[in-house]
């Protein structure tokens, strides 16, 4: 016995000294990298920041040159458009100077070139010699210069349809990687007095815990993944090494769980999708069969061909969306007019050719913070769901109204009810009613993820008479005063300048892409 405990003691030595070793080693390399994603991370806030300052930039110069180019038409009216527009840019640059972050310069075809005052002082030499890249139109870029890196973002400027100038806003990004090569250091600088003191801590902190897992580690060393029903053996004590027994067989029993879940749900879409794959292949054998010379069975066929390969397109696409459920991408909120909202689902109705069957009821005009796409997705899931699981002819009706500090919107028909047996599980991914061939699939599923994620209810009513589903929205009210101004749907903001003695030309500003 003497003789073996040794060979049993061995490992647990090298293990005390290796895995601190191979720790630190890891831990060293992933501070390293987390030291150069800081600085890039860093670098990519500082020129997201200041695409900001130049957005913001512009827009002021396209909502304040307006008024301005009208006052110097008023001011002169014999002067030319122009003339005007000198006028108007050389006011603005005087009440709008730049700063040591950004440069506004407006530069006319002749080679005029008007510039604020107070811009970055390391880009003043570029300008003295003309030596600044404008980059190009209608682009927001990255420049290498002899001082720097820059960004830039230039747009024309056109009377009518003529070009009279170009509007470049500047701004240097040496300052930006200063900074985050200066934040970037302090990180590494805090990162490796953590490597120091975590590897002492973590050889100090094995070297007195390795020891008693050894009866754990050879109970542990008999369960497989391949077969995960066996458990461990719990020793009947409350320190740390009973609750690492009893929280391995916890998780044992979440990934028995989780993995017959799995299971079950690819085996129903494999299921699922056997169906039309089945369909389809037998058509398409059918077509390399048919006459030519007999269009309407080709035309039947190619009609199933393309059903079925909707209908897998429908499943993939709710796969996609239960899988992106969790992301916290998966709604992009905005607000949303619900009126026009009702009127675009109209048109998607009339796209399925489910319009003729299908009552919508006029709205409330409220604004609703919401992801249009994803609530008409949930909405057309709910009404694809209806008919494809009621008899012909069911009258579908989608309907809205405000309750309390909600938006309801209602999808009901009038078939036969979802059956008595699955009607606690409808909302779960493919719900077989009773020996149904078909299953309700994943449209409800996915409908209840658009809710939720909406931070929503939905309430569902079923019945001989019909079924009724309602979404319950969170919704806040707003005053005349909240709502925002409408954007310009174009890309072009076009001012109309009196002049009695010409045709009246237009100033466009085109934003950058």
């Amino acid at each position: 016995m003497q003789g073996q405990a040794p060979r049993l003691d061995r490992p647990f030595r090298s293990l005390r000294l290796r895995v601190p070793a191979t720790a630190m080693a890891v831990f060293a390399i992933s501070l390293a990298v987390a030291a150069v994603l800081a600085y890039e991370l860093l670098l990519q806030d500082g020129r997201r920041d200041i695409d900001v300052v130049l957005a913001r930039e512009q827009e002021r110069f396209e909502l304040s040159i307006t008024e301005l180019l009208i006052e110097a038409q008023q001011d002169d009216p014999q002067a030319s458009p122009v003339a005007a527009l000198r006028t108007a840019v050389r006011r603005y640059l005087q009440l709008n100077p730049s700063t040591e972050y950004y440069w506004t310069i407006v530069t006319f075809e002749d080679g005029q070139r008007y510039a604020a005052t107070n811009g970055p002082p390391e880009l003043e030499p570029l300008y003295r010699a003309d030596e600044l890249p404008s980059g190009r139109l209608n682009v927001r870029e990255t420049i290498p210069t002899d001082a720097g890196d820059i960004r830039t973002s230039t747009v024309p400027v056109h009377l009518g349809d003529e070009l009279v100038a170009t509007l470049q806003l500047v701004s240097p990004l040496e300052p930006v990687r200063t900074e985050a090569f200066e934040a970037a250091g302090l990180v590494a600088a805090a990162a490796g007095v953590s490597l120091l003191l975590g590897g002492i801590l973590l050889t100090a902190s094995l070297w007195r815990s390795l020891a008693p897992l050894g009866a754990l580690a050879g109970a542990a060393r008999s369960t497989e993944l391949r077969s995960l029903d066996s458990r461990v053996d719990e020793p009947d004590t409350a320190d740390e090494v009973g609750i690492l027994a009893r929280e391995f067989n916890t998780m044992l029993d979440r990934l028995d769980e989780a993995s017959a879940a799995q299971r079950e749900f690819m085996a129903s879409i494999g299921h699922e999708l056997r169906t039309p794959i089945t369909v389809a292949r037998g058509h398409l054998e059918l077509l390399e069969t048919m006459d030519g010379n007999d269009p309407e069975a080709v035309a039947e066929t190619v009609t199933i061909l393309r059903d079925e390969l909707t209908r897998m397109g429908r499943l993939v696409e709710d796969v996609m969306a239960i899988a992106r459920a969790d992301m916290d991408d998966f709604v992009r909120p905005r607000d949303v007019e619900l009126v026009q909202w009702f009127e675009e689902l109209e048109l998607r109705l009339s796209g399925l050719g489910a319009a003729s069957e299908t009552r919508i009821d006029p709205p409330p005009p409220v604004l609703l913070h919401a992801d249009p796409d994803r609530l008409a997705q949930a909405v057309l899931n709910l009404v694809t769901n209806a008919y494809l699981h009621t008899p012909a002819g069911t009258r579908v009706r989608i309907s809205a109204r405000l309750a309390e500090a909600h938006v309801v919107i209602a999808v009901e028909d009038d078939g036969p009810g979802i059956p008595e047996a699955i009607r606690d599980d409808a909302f779960a991914p493919f719900i077989h009613a009773g020996e149904a061939p078909s299953s309700t699939g994943l449209g409800l599923s996915v409908v209840k993820a658009v809710v939720t994620a909406h931070g929503g209810d939905i309430s569902l009513d079923t019945g001989s008479s019909g079924t009724r589903v309602e979404l319950h929205l969170p919704w806040t009210p707003t005053t005349p005063d909240d709502v925002p101004a409408e954007d310009d749907p174009t890309d072009t903001l076009e001012l109309a300048i009196a002049d009695p003695a010409e045709t009246n030309p237009t100033l466009r500003l085109r934003r950058p892409s």
